[in-house]
């Protein structure tokens, strides 16, 4: 095998990475992203960063390229004959050894070696899924030895290890590095799969001793450009905020952070999860028949005093969220630097800028859609008038805002209910962490590094409460609603409910359903804005952002869900 990779040069890869079939593996990973403007597989890979280490790991910084894009990810790659060669044996259990098989590409390879020719099968994992990786990065000796010759680097966060968790933490950490026997080792995948960047929980259980294991979550940043989450880390240590995970080092390659330590903070879950199972568990106790009587629930009032029942965990998190996150904005300020300080600008100037901004989106959706079939529900023309309308909205947004200033500063600008962990404290409340300080990740990073108003962080937790409420109509439209010998999707029963108006049967129980919900949504809403005190229109124009970004996100990557944006966008345009 190793003579096979000496003769596995960078021209040979690179012809490798050109293939279709390398093409489509690409497309297929979740960190891959424009994949509608990639999907015809008319672009380029080059390599523009490779080292092999430790003979089987091949760490590349790939460039994609078309006549009008560009864009660079990290990628490195393990190669293997058989997957058992590369697995630890905590990590060879059927469903992973499955699970790492499905997503490996393979491709079969002539070399010549000498004056034979020699086929065999490459098969590339991301590196990043197995122990092998992680372990020889940080903690061969040997390899690390070698940074510097490989254009690695090896930051530490030193300020960030005063405390003695953090400093008990990071002496595991250097321990392991230099005897790497005395510990066992085992890595877990983090975020499901639905993350953008992969993240990893690697434990540290010290062999012979009688210590508890310790814990780091390892993060790769996939998009190969500078990072906004160190420097935002450090300044929230420095901030003294405790409600945000220490970043413990970085490993970069030609300067730029590819892999990120973090402190792995407990908590019990996403906030998300809380909302998402009290919401399921009322809507399956209550709707339990679909003819049933629900006339208990035709007033507001009376719904409002139903949801005290059914949230008290709801609603006690989202009264204690404001607080929270008014705290991390304090925290995200130092006055006297300029990349973290507060600035006041001209209204007129700032929504004029905005405005165009939020209209080239709407043109590039509109333009979008029309690409599509004509067939797609969101081809029909009740859809098409939507982004039509809310450009009128922006517009009014725009006019009629009063402030002559605005005040623009750091703020998460991805800030939803799966980025806030939390833990339950001895007096019932709870304590939140916030995480995922990468930036809004529909845009560049040039206009990442810029400042925004608070609001833009509302607008984002805002918008997954929508989130929340529509998957669980889907669900409850799935279960309780389609007749299964019937072709019928639950989308295409929600855009009923939303823009026919005329549902009869078993379908009449969504109208209740939907005004609990929203009843429901907007008590949340309120509840959390409460100890905010943001300025409306603010929050309006930017949940509109939010929501086009993520219309333009589901069209890319989950078609059918674009039922959910649309929806998002209607509701605005019928409150205004």
């Amino acid at each position: 095998m190793v003579k096979m990779l000496k003769n596995l040069d960078r021209g040979l890869l690179q012809n490798i990475y050109n293939s279709n079939e390398f093409k489509g593996w690409l497309l297929s990973r979740r960190w891959f992203g424009d994949k509608s403007v990639l999907s015809n597989l008319e672009f380029k890979v080059n390599i523009e960063y490779f080292a092999i280490i430790s003979e089987r790991i091949f760490l590349n910084i790939i460039k994609i390229e078309t006549s009008v894009y560009s864009k660079s990810y990290f990628l490195p790659l393990i190669y293997y004959k058989k997957i058992q060669d590369i697995l630890k044996q905590s990590e060879k259990n059927k469903d992973n050894v499955i699970r790492l098989t499905e997503i490996t590409f393979s491709k079969k390879v002539a070399l010549t070696i000498g004056n034979e020719q020699k086929i065999f099968t490459l098969n590339l994992l991301e590196a990043e899924y197995c122990l092998f990786f992680w372990k020889k990065i940080l903690f061969d000796k040997d390899i690390i030895e070698e940074f510097p010759t490989n254009s690695l680097e090896l930051s530490l966060y030193t300020e960030q290890f005063q405390d003695d968790i953090s400093r008990k933490e990071v002496q595991n950490l250097i321990e392991a590095s230099l005897f790497p026997n005395r510990y066992n080792y085992s890595l877990q995948q983090l975020g499901a799969g639905n993350t953008t960047n992969t993240l990893f929980l690697l434990t540290l259980d010290k062999k012979m001793a009688d210590q508890n294991p310790v814990s780091f979550v390892l993060k790769s940043y996939k998009v190969y450009s500078e990072s906004l989450e160190p420097s935002i880390l450090y300044v929230l240590v420095k901030n003294n905020f405790p409600n945000a995970p220490k970043i413990y080092g970085t490993i970069k390659i030609k300067g730029i952070e590819t892999l990120g330590i973090i402190e792995s903070v407990q908590n019990i879950g996403n906030i998300g999860a809380i909302v998402w199972n009290e919401l399921n568990d009322m809507i399956y106790d209550v709707f339990k028949k679909i003819d049933g009587d629900y006339s208990h629930l035709s007033e507001k009032s009376d719904i409002s005093n139903f949801i005290k029942k059914y949230f008290v965990e709801t609603l006690k998190i989202s009264e204690q969220m404001g607080i929270y996150i008014n705290k991390l904005h304090e925290s995200l300020i130092l006055p006297d630097e300029k990349d973290f300080n507060v600035e006041i600008v001209d209204s007129e100037n700032y929504l004029r800028n905005y405005t165009e901004k939020l209209n080239s989106v709407i043109s590039e959706l509109q333009n979008n859609i029309s690409q599509k079939s004509e067939k797609t529900f969101y081809n029909l023309p009740k859809i098409k008038s939507i982004l039509i309308d809310i450009s009128i909205i922006i517009e009014k947004f725009r006019s009629e805002f009063e402030e002559t200033q605005i005040k623009i500063q750091p703020v998460h600008q991805d800030l939803h209910m799966e980025q806030i962990l939390y833990n339950k404290k001895d007096n019932g409340n709870y304590d939140f962490c916030f995480i995922d300080f990468e930036g809004d990740p529909q845009l560049k990073t040039e206009e990442k590094k810029r400042k925004f108003p608070v609001e833009k962080d509302l607008a984002s937790l805002l918008r997954s409460l929508s989130y929340i409420k529509f998957n669980t109509l889907l669900n409850f439209i799935e279960k309780k609603i389609i007749q299964k010998y019937l072709i019928e999707v639950p989308e295409e029963i929600l855009y009923s409910l939303y823009f026919r108006k005329a549902l009869i049967g078993k379908g009449k129980v969504l109208e209740t359903v939907l005004k609990v919900l929203n009843v429901w949504e907007e008590k949340i809403m309120r509840k959390i804005i409460k100890t905010l005190n943001p300025n409306i229109t603010l929050t309006n124009y930017f949940t509109i952002e939010r929501t086009l970004h993520e219309l333009n996100y589901e069209l890319l990557f989950r078609p059918n869900k674009t039922i959910v944006p649309i929806l998002g966008l209607k509701e605005i345009i019928e409150k205004y």
